[in-house]
């Protein structure tokens, strides 16, 4: 089963696509089998980056069931073993995808076939890209020594973290009440943290605690500090570190 590497960011501009592009180039040139997925369904552009022209078939096109499967998506690159399933964002509408498609997609994800699944998503934490980003727990996020893209960036984990406890109870359960009416309070410096969460869980059933605690210690996301340029920005990578603590 291929290993799935979800590539995300809060924030556009960080440099997430040639971050993907890359990753895939240098794994396939140490003997991996990889293919990269263009997920950013609302302004897709793997292709450009890898040199390929826009005249393939793309998700747009399984979106809307022209293809059946993703596998037949997959195009070559002209690096040996590294492949590219193009994103079609000239199909409109391709980035509000219904559940169903977005669980049709996750699972032909799953079924490709190669040693790595690079996944470049869109900028942003709308739920689809959370959910394609939580195919893996060990994800990578992008992010610069901007104010603006760090506090994205925690954000958006923040939001994954949420999302990935959030799915995992019944839909009218009294768990998935508690974690909305957490989510909507401010935790930055008040002293509170998802260990709050999970006490409150604990008084619901000490099952659902337990559960929730296990995803969180199962979440373990990497980050990328892009475009560093002096110790000042590798500060701001480390205050992302802290207050993400």
């Amino acid at each position: 089963m291929a290993a799935i590497l979800p590539i995300g960011s809060g924030k556009g501009g960080v440099g997430k696509t040639l971050f993907s592009a890359n990753l895939g180039v240098c794994l396939a040139r140490h003997g991996k089998t990889v293919i990269l997925v263009d997920l950013d369904l609302g302004s897709s552009n793997l292709h450009t980056v890898m040199g390929i022209k826009n005249k393939y078939p793309g998700i747009g096109s399984f979106i809307y069931k022209h293809e059946e499967s993703l596998e037949s998506l997959v195009v070559e690159t002209g690096i040996p073993q590294l492949y590219l399933i193009p994103g079609d964002s000239l199909f409109s509408g391709t980035a509000n995808l219904q559940f169903f498609m977005k669980r049709r997609i996750i699972k032909e994800l799953s079924n490709l076939v190669a040693d790595y699944v690079i996944l470049d998503l869109g900028a942003g934490s709308a739920y689809n890209t959370i959910d394609f980003f939580l195919t893996s727990l060990n994800g990578i996020v992008i992010t610069t020594p901007e104010t603006t893209a760090i506090l994205n960036a925690y954000s958006f984990l923040k939001t994954a973290l949420f999302r990935l406890i959030y799915r995992s109870f019944p839909v009218r359960g009294t768990e998935r009440g508690e974690i909305l009416r957490f989510m909507g309070t401010k935790i930055e410096g008040t002293g509170l943290s998802f260990s709050n969460l999970i006490d409150t869980l604990d008084h619901i059933n000490p099952e659902s605690a337990d559960l929730a605690r296990t995803h969180i210690e199962r979440f373990f996301p990497r980050v990328v500090l892009n475009m560093g340029k002096s110790s000042r920005d590798l500060s701001l990578g480390g205050k992302l570190r802290e207050i993400a603590r």
